[in-house]
């Protein structure tokens, strides 16, 4: 599972981070990034992690397959 960061809707709330603290961090600029397994080479679909996109105020998170790079969640 790969998480991708929509850096020009991402407001910084920071709601994501506390969902999956072990996926996603906020930057020095205030916006979310993906922790670097779940920027490049996946890592796995946790709870949190589906609430922090299902959760995110902007829908600024996207869920990708690791495998085939495909958009899980949300669907399009």
């Amino acid at each position: 599972m790969l998480v991708r960061v929509d850096r020009d809707r991402c407001i910084g709330s920071g709601m994501c981070v506390l969902s999956a603290p072990e996926a996603l961090a906020l930057g020095p600029d205030g916006q979310a990034l993906p922790v670097a397994g779940f920027a490049d080479g996946g890592g796995e679909l946790t709870d949190g992690l589906a609430e922090a996109v299902e959760f995110c105020p902007v829908e600024a998170l996207t869920l990708h397959s690791a495998s085939g790079g495909h958009r899980i969640d949300p669907p399009e």
